[in-house]
């Protein structure tokens, strides 16, 4: 495999992740494919890296509003250089969370290659 061919492969590795929406965003994300600031709404997005750890985080007593779960393909280079990879609740994600400051949504929708209704 030449330089160019290992740079190639290194662009296209991609990472799934996951997040639990209420109603409110639910319909913003069916409706724009997007993940946009909610009037009122926090100004990060919290995402598992496992799809049975932000489910059993939507299931919880806590999270009586949760409705939905998405999953995000994204290109693994933008998400490390874009996203704050401060764990968030590991007793829940074991396997880590990534937050999107409201600063990088653009460049997150962008780079985003699919948005999937899970549950």
């Amino acid at each position: 495999m030449n330089s160019n061919d290992q740079q190639n492969s290194v662009q296209n590795d991609t990472v799934r992740i996951y997040r639990a929406v209420g109603v409110d965003e639910f319909s913003s994300i069916i409706r724009t494919r997007q993940f946009t600031v909610l009037e009122n709404g926090l100004h990060v997005k919290c995402f598992g890296m496992d799809f049975a750890e932000t489910l059993d985080f939507a299931n919880r007593d806590f999270n009586v509003d949760v409705v939905a779960t998405f999953e995000v393909t994204i290109n693994e280079n933008t998400l490390k250089r874009i996203g704050d990879f401060t764990h968030v609740d590991p007793y829940i994600f074991k396997s880590g969370t990534v937050e999107i400051q409201d600063v990088n949504l653009t460049e997150f929708n962008r780079e985003t290659l699919s948005v999937i209704h899970k549950r």
